[in-house]
This record gives C-alpha cells, sequence and structure tokens, in this order.
C-alpha cells in the first residue's frame, strides 16, 4: 500500500502548488481591492456630506432669492402706484426736465461742507429748486 501512495501523493503534489500559489496570488489581489474599497468608501462618504450641505446651502439661497424677488416686486407696485407718484411728484416741489429750471445749476463751491454727504445734500437742494 505504501507503494501506491506515492504516485497518488506526486499528482496531488504537481497540481496543488500550482493551484495554492493561483489562489495565494488571488486572496492577495481581493485584500487590495478591499483596501482600496475601504479608502474609497471613506472618501465617497465625504463627497455625498459635501453634496448635501451644498444642497441645503443651494435651498437656502433659492428661498432668499424668493424672498428678494417679492420684496422687489413690492416695491415697484408701490413706486409705479399713480397715488405714490401723484403724492410725491406734487408735494415735493421737484423742479421739472423741460428745461424750465430757476436758475443754472453749478457744483458748491462750498469748500466748508465738512464731507461728501453734506455737499451732495446741497446739490440734492439746489437741483430740486429749494
Amino acid at each position: 500500500m505504501p507503494m501506491s501512495l506515492i504516485p497518488l501523493v506526486a499528482v496531488v503534489m504537481v497540481f496543488a502548488i500550482p493551484i495554492l500559489g493561483i489562489a495565494l496570488a488571488g486572496y492577495k489581489e481581493w485584500l487590495k481591492f478591499k483596501t482600496k474599497h475601504r479608502e474609497l468608501g471613506s472618501s465617497t462618504r465625504e463627497v455625498e456630506d459635501r453634496i448635501d450641505g451644498l444642497q441645503d446651502r443651494l435651498a437656502r439661497l433659492e428661498a432668499e432669492r424668493d424672498a428678494l424677488q417679492e420684496r422687489v416686486q413690492n416695491l415697484e407696485t408701490i413706486v409705479t402706484s399713480e397715488a405714490w407718484i401723484a403724492d410725491h411728484d406734487e408735494s415735493s416741489g421737484l423742479s421739472s426736465l423741460d428745461g424750465t429750471a430757476p436758475g443754472p445749476l453749478e457744483a458748491p463751491d462750498d469748500a466748508s461742507l465738512p464731507n461728501d454727504a453734506a455737499r451732495t445734500a446741497k446739490l440734492a437742494r439746489r437741483l430740486r429748486g429749494q
């Protein structure tokens, strides 16, 4: 019986060594794949979190834009309403732009005014004819 085992062991050894080598190489590749998968999984989670944050920010900005558009529309309605125009055209004393201004308009030479805001206010009063 020992004689019959020798050819069997030889055949098993001849085929087992290459099969074991192939299995070991496959296992190494699988370990590399798992490591890469873990790295990609963590970076994928980071990207997903960032995308979620950007979507939230986009939603907030769209809501803010809609609110601002509504405000602008309300202001346009107020400014273009006939009552507002009549109230502000008649009572403000603005001079018309048809060339019948009370006198020539010149920039104030007043260097005694403390700042640009005061000079601007004085020029605006002169433009209104006050």
